[in-house]
């Protein structure tokens, strides 16, 4: 028997919980899930989400500093409408049960890197985490939400021009499955595991991005992925994150030979945008080919231990101690800026799809993620769609204002006889040619590659995603953020999007 809602959400990260439990109680909710709850990327957070709340902090400064973050990329109405609504967020979280650290009865705001302000709040260093239980628990414990699991997302579902739910596979289905729906979100996360090493969740590979592309959803700025400096680079740590948040309360980077490197690179040391720093990491890398360290010994025992116990604690299992030791560190795919074209309710090209989270592209993040306004976002944006569905307001698509059209499919002929598809290889072709530094004749290999593979498998959405990626990046004949090409190292002037149009 076929199923209907009124909303059907895809994905259980902070973005969809957040859509969920802010549905009017009398909605018939379902949520699907790919994986268990609390295995998503967001749980994984450290640092905390970005918000003015003290009084000597502004708006202004947080708008501006996402924007120099940003690369002059950021949409500044839609950054300004997320930005605003940071204490609303905060509250919301709050009443929701999630206990946020304190000092003196005020809530405890710790600084991280492209922020001029300390303005962000937290969970000691597990604030993803922290989050996700809260709302997790409240999810389950909602009768007018319905958690359907072991999903893998197949398509949308197209009536009259507009989004009328999704059809999905479970491992025990041989058939696709059709849920109907009023309204569906998408929520389906990044696309970190498309490459080697990614702080992302395991089934982050950016298949909401293919099924939104194909139901005909203008996908925006896919080249613009975020490799974060500071993963641990230590045997079986599979991608764990040292958080920004260390660097923001003293943490110096030092490479090989005990130099500190960062004022080297940027007048922020320590405190510049990710972009800066994940490039700076991978140079003085490759330059002493061994990892470069975060220096956290000159700091109190104590205070370590108090601000950052999970880290602490996860450092000490494999054996340092990070009083005591630097801590060898390495940049890893950590966020995708890009996504499906969406305003900051998460409207998309198609009537009744919203898109929000990590798999959307309100233009929040420009080039560049500045730390801690993911979580923010994903609390933002889920609470609007929520509004925006419940009120049945006018449906009006995102506009671009600037932008690069991407041709998907230019012609190769002879394609060389390369392997065939594996997973192993195309995150290793991945990281070598679409990763930290970029040219033409690299991205090219890439692209040749991924036609053979589509040749082979014409429908897998992994060979459809890093096929689109790897064009935009061949679009963008400039260096602009997280996109550093090395042929081409000016920034334009006039800052543009690239947009892949369906076909």
């Amino acid at each position: 028997m076929q199923k209907e809602y009124d909303v059907v959400i895809v994905g259980t990260g902070l973005a969809g919980l957040t859509a969920a439990l802010a549905m009017p109680t009398d909605y018939r909710v379902a949520v699907l899930m790919k994986a268990p709850l609390l295995t998503c990327s967001s749980h994984l957070a450290q640092g905390g989400i970005a918000a003015v709340i003290d009084q000597s902090d502004h708006i202004d400064r947080h708008i501006l500093n996402t924007h120099i973050a940003g690369a002059g990329l950021c949409h500044l109405e839609h950054t300004r409408h997320i930005l605003e609504q940071a204490p609303l967020a905060i509250d919301w979280l709050i009443e929701q049960g999630v206990e946020f650290d304190q000092v003196n009865g005020e809530l405890h705001l710790t600084q991280e890197g492209g922020h001029d302000h300390r303005r962000i709040v937290h969970v000691a260093d597990h604030t993803g985490l922290a989050v996700m239980q809260v709302l997790a628990d409240r999810v389950l414990a909602a009768k007018h939400i319905e958690c359907i699991t072991d999903v893998t997302l197949d398509s949308l579902c197209i009536e009259h021009g507009q989004c009328q739910g999704v059809r999905y596979y479970t491992s025990s289905l041989v058939e696709s499955q059709e849920i109907k729906a009023a309204s569906t979100v998408l929520a389906t996360g990044g696309v970190g595991q498309l490459f080697a090493h990614t702080t992302n969740a395991a089934h982050s590979f950016g298949d909401g991005l293919a099924v939104a592309w194909q139901a005909g959803c203008r996908l925006v700025n896919l080249e613009m992925v975020q490799f974060h400096p500071t993963a641990l680079a230590l045997p079986n740590a599979a991608g764990f994150l040292i958080s920004e948040a260390l660097r923001g309360e003293g943490g110096i980077l030092r490479n090989a030979v005990g130099h500190r490197f960062m004022p080297d690179y940027d007048h922020r040391a320590e405190l510049a945008p990710r972009d800066i720093v994940a490039r700076a990491n991978g140079q003085e890398q490759l330059k002493y080919h061994q990892p470069v360290v975060l220096d956290m010994t000159h700091l109190a025992d104590s205070f370590i231990q108090a601000h950052f116990p999970s880290i602490y604690q996860y450092c000490l299992s494999l054996g340092l101690n990070i009083c005591q030791q630097p801590i060898p560190v390495t940049p890893a795919a950590h966020y995708h800026c890009g996504g499906v074209l969406a305003n900051h309710q998460g409207l998309t090209d198609l009537p009744q799809l919203y898109a929000i989270g990590e798999v959307a592209c309100t233009g929040l993040h420009g080039a560049n993620r500045l730390a801690s306004n993911s979580l923010l976002e994903c609390v933002v944006t889920g609470l609007n769609v929520s509004q925006h569905i419940s009120s049945k307001a006018k449906w009006v698509a995102p506009q671009i204002e600037h932008g690069h059209l991407v041709q998907y499919e230019t012609v190769i002929d002879d394609l060389p006889e390369y392997t065939d598809f594996s997973m192993t290889q195309l995150k290793k072709m991945m990281s070598e040619h679409l990763g930290l530094l970029r040219d033409q004749a690299g991205l090219i290999t890439l692209y040749t590659q991924l036609m053979y593979w589509k040749k082979q498998q014409p429908q897998q959405k992994q060979i459809i995603v890093a096929l689109l990626m790897v064009c935009s990046a061949l679009t963008r004949l400039e260096s602009r953020g997280v996109h550093y090409r090395q042929d081409h190292q000016h920034t334009e002037t006039s800052p543009t999007w690239t947009a892949c149009l369906p076909v």
